[in-house]
């Protein structure tokens, strides 16, 4: 049940599609439904607060999941993984830098 409304959200939610690629640059999927979202707060290092983009995307799309990979835009532009921000088993949410 979980997992449907996960990719009934991603669906409504959907910003285009991304592909996912891992530290070498080898695609592991593509054509990826996710959600970004801008302006993410984030707690820094040092007690700053911090605005970060994240991608969430279905975690089952991912495999295997390399935490150093990078998303790809229909641009080209590269996002790669800077820490996991939520995951829940079913949906994972990346906070990500260009």
């Amino acid at each position: 049940m979980r997992e449907r409304l996960d990719r009934l959200s991603i669906r409504a939610f959907n910003d285009g599609p991304m592909d996912f690629l891992d530290r070498q640059g080898a695609v592991i999927a593509s054509g990826l439904a996710v959600i970004v979202s801008d302006g993410v707060e984030r707690l820094g290092e040092i007690g700053a607060i911090d605005r970060y983009r994240t991608i969430a995307v279905q975690k089952h799309q991912l495999a295997p999941l390399d935490r150093q990979g990078r998303f790809r835009d229909a641009n080209g532009k590269e996002w790669h993984i800077d820490d996991i921000h939520s995951d829940d088993g079913h949906l994972i949410t990346f906070y990500v830098v260009p």
